[in-house]
């Protein structure tokens, strides 16, 4: 009985503190992966992302992407958590190989550059490892003191003059209901990474007409 209640509470929270869903942002950090920040704005929907798009330069005119290797440039207290490096190189291809297989589902993924191609450029800014013992148990779990962090910076440019199409930094905190990855030091990490790479493509599937407003 007592067991039954406990559970009706914690959905009672769910349904009723639409916070719980998703974890606080915390503000997104420039290590100076990009070459410029000052156009970058908030975004309008999404807490800890700032991004900038450029008026001149419609991404919806490119369908051929370069995709560079995800870069490793933490922020100071990035650095400061003791992440080690070989862990970290796993978490950037990883970051890569989603991007890449995001593209890949509308568009042509290219080794090299050249006319009508869009390089796009990530960097890994900060990790924080999922406290898993916080996220087995249901009461400790959706205070989301558990819960993972990442925070990247990226850019796409053209290929040829290496103009600036977007751009965007951001930092966030893992998913409350990311069951699976709470359950792994670097689960909500991933999932992070995961949702970067689809929006990433729903950013190009919007300019090419693919998605409503």
């Amino acid at each position: 009985m007592m067991r039954n209640i406990k559970i009706a509470i914690v959905w009672l929270l769910i349904g009723l503190t639409p916070v719980l869903i998703s974890g606080c942002a915390t503000p997104a950090a420039q290590t100076g992966f990009l070459k410029d920040y000052s156009n970058l704005k908030p975004h309008p929907d999404i807490d800890g992302r700032h991004r900038y798009i450029n008026p001149n330069i419609n991404i919806g005119d490119y369908s051929n992407f370069m995709v560079d290797p995800v870069a490793v440039n933490l922020s100071d207290k990035g650095k400061e958590r003791g992440i080690d490096q070989e862990k970290l190189g796993e978490l950037a291809q990883y970051f890569h190989q989603q991007i890449v297989e995001q593209l890949e589902i509308d568009y042509r993924v290219v080794k090299s550059g050249g006319p009508g191609v869009a390089r796009v450029r990530a960097s890994i800014s900060d990790i924080v490892r999922t406290k898993v013992a916080l996220n087995i148990h249901p009461g400790t779990k959706m205070t989301g003191v558990g819960l993972g962090e990442a925070g990247m910076e990226a850019e796409v440019v053209d290929s040829v003059t290496g103009k600036t199409i977007a751009a965007a930094i951001d930092h966030q905190s893992g998913s409350r209901l990311d069951i699976l990855g709470g359950l792994q030091f670097y689960g909500n990490a991933k999932s992070i990474m995961d949702n970067w790479a689809e929006d990433l493509k729903k950013f190009i599937d919007k300019a090419h007409g693919k998605l409503s407003e």
